[in-house]
């Protein structure tokens, strides 16, 4: 009975020296971290535009653990990856194409077994850069058209009448006259309207769609503030309809056609 007695005891106390034992083992090792990941940049803010002749700009690493980062060919980094925290300076190069061309930087976050880093993670950062084209700004300040009655129809009872026009735009950039002209073919002013086409269908008069191409001289290409002007455009004509009526620059560059922002023209009345 004693010896039963003396057995369970001694297996009791073995129990409770192994569980104080692994208690006091398990403080010998660091506790797993999971992985952080953070990436940002000194791109411009969205759409991250960037200048068709390139930059530098830096690339904000933030993480706990490893990592490597991917960039295109037309790009460089002064660092491809490491661990921990981290700035990259990244430099993008002129973009001589004729198209913009989309980036990614992409980085690869990776825990580390030594350091008790659990996880994988990926981030990206996209952005956009101009085309050559894009070198060269054409912006319309002012859009107008003059409209003042010419003849009335009594058969139709309408008003017929003379339109004049002006445009007044600027073109800036940083390159010669020469490679402006380079890159410019055939810069031309448009000008979409709507014209009353004089059918009537008992109530209103309809609208064609119509296009003005004016094709700028060498001197109208020039950089700094400029002035198209037509006040004899149109004369004894149907009406424009008032609404619709917008002006743009269009060119081609690499034998593609671009086209200028729109802008809004108004009709001005000089009765």
């Amino acid at each position: 009975m004693k010896r039963n007695l003396k057995r369970k005891w001694l297996l009791l106390l073995f129990v409770v020296t192994g569980v104080f034992g692994l208690t006091a083992c398990s403080d010998d090792y660091e506790p797993w971290e999971l992985l952080t990941a953070e990436m940002t940049s000194t791109l411009p803010e969205q759409p991250n535009l960037v200048p068709w002749d390139g930059g530098t700009f830096t690339i904000n690493v933030k993480t706990n653990g490893a990592w490597d980062m991917v960039v295109p060919d037309w790009m460089t980094v002064d660092q491809n990856k490491g661990f921990g925290d981290a700035v990259v300076n990244a430099s993008i190069t002129q973009n001589e194409s004729s198209t913009r061309r989309t980036g990614d930087i992409k980085t690869n976050f990776i825990g580390d077994t030594k350091a008790s880093i659990a996880g994988i993670n990926g981030k990206t950062i996209s952005f956009l850069q101009e085309a050559l084209y894009d070198a060269v700004k054409i912006n319309i300040s002012k859009a107008e058209l003059y409209r003042k009655q010419a003849n009335y129809d009594n058969y139709n009872r309408r008003w017929y009448y003379d339109y004049g026009y002006r445009i007044e735009y600027e073109i800036e950039s940083t390159l010669s006259e020469d490679e402006i002209n380079s890159i410019i073919e055939g810069l031309t002013l448009k000008i979409d309207y709507l014209l009353q086409n004089g059918a009537w269908d008992g109530i209103t008069y309809g609208y064609t769609s119509n296009t003005y191409s004016y094709k700028l001289e060498a001197a109208d290409i020039t950089k700094g503030k400029h002035v198209i002007e037509n006040l004899n455009w149109k004369t004894d004509s149907y009406s424009i309809h008032p609404n619709y009526t917008e002006a743009y620059f269009g060119f081609y560059s690499d034998g593609k056609y671009k086209k200028t922002q729109s802008t809004r023209v108004e009709i001005i009345d000089n009765k």
